[in-house]
């Protein structure tokens, strides 16, 4: 995370709120908190259901940044309207690393694994019957503990309980784009 302004940081984004995916404990949700606790920004994110309820929160004043990782199937189309309908610029960028994440089993041999489209690619699929595509890693787990599918694409934490690691997937390194009013990114200009 760029600390090039550090002081002027402090300024603008010291009563900042941050919209960005929930649920709690999911990847959005630990990154966002990393964010806010790195640069020392005494604020909770805003979690919320999916990008247009992020945008509706700017739209409302409820938040004044959006904070989304580039590997989401829908960033192109929430950083588009969030800086052509709503005026907001890229304010910040930088790579993280994922939480832990792996193949959970419930059962000895699993037919369906539920995951977050944006894992689709972290593992082959082939020894599964369904895939179903849930709104998020945590959303995976739960459905998991409650029987609804035999396995899921999710965070190692979620282990236990009958609930077995099958496959160990290294943590991904995702892009992280903030976005806000204030344009403080330097610009690469084409032409």
């Amino acid at each position: 995370i760029s600390s090039a302004c550090a002081c002027e940081t402090e300024v603008w984004m010291a009563s900042s709120t941050f919209a960005t995916l929930g649920p709690e404990g999911s990847n959005h949700h630990l990154v966002v908190q990393a964010y806010l606790d790195r640069e020392e920004i005494a604020a909770a994110p805003l979690l919320c259901d999916d990008f247009g309820a992020v945008l509706q929160a700017c739209t409302r004043d409820a938040a004044d940044h959006i904070f989304i990782c580039a590997a989401h199937g829908r960033c192109g189309e929430g950083v588009g309207a969030a800086q052509y309908k709503l005026g907001l610029k890229i304010t910040d960028e930088f790579v993280s690393e994922s939480q832990p994440l792996a193949i959970l089993h419930r059962t000895d041999r699993p037919r369906s694994i539920a995951l977050h489209p944006a894992t689709r690619e972290y593992a082959s699929l082939s020894a599964y019957e369904e895939v179903i595509e849930v709104s998020s890693t945590v959303a995976a787990a739960e459905g998991l503990r409650a029987g609804a599918w035999d396995a899921a694409l999710t965070a190692t934490r979620f282990a236990g309980d009958g609930v077995t690691i099958a496959r160990h997937i290294p943590p991904p390194r995702d892009a992280w784009l903030v976005l806000g009013g204030v344009d403080r990114s330097t610009v690469w200009k084409l032409g």
